[in-house]
């Protein structure tokens, strides 16, 4: 049992990923039209941790957002000592055009993943 255990424990990606409705007041550098979401990174301990956002409809923009800036796209972070950090994760809209709904899928480079749910706007 205990073999199994670490067995799992090997396999298992080194940083975590989770997604909810963000909550609570937006960042100064997000925008109000995005649908929100809060993404939390868990992981070693000052680890560089690259995060990207796949399978965005044609016309939407996936944004990873701090306090103070906002990266289309992708995201290269270090954990702080905690091991953990929060993202404001936003899906935009930005043309008229643009399909009315959209999700993404977030990946790192170990191969951890998580579905946003898919957002409407009109």
């Amino acid at each position: 049992m205990t073999v199994l255990a670490i067995l799992l424990a090997l396999s298992a990606p080194a940083t975590r990923l989770s997604i909810q409705p963000w909550t609570g007041s937006d960042f100064q550098a997000t925008t109000q039209e995005a649908a929100k979401y809060r993404l939390e990174v868990s992981g070693k301990p000052n680890a560089s941790v690259h995060l990207r956002a796949f399978g965005v409809a044609q016309g939407w923009l996936a944004a990873f957002c701090t306090p103070r800036i906002c990266s289309p796209q992708r995201v290269d972070v270090q954990l702080p000592r905690s091991g953990d950090a929060v993202f404001q994760f936003e899906l935009i809209r930005e043309s008229d055009d643009a399909p009315r709904r959209s999700g993404a899928t977030i990946t790192d480079d170990d191969g951890a993943s998580v579905a946003v749910p898919a957002a409407f706007r009109q």
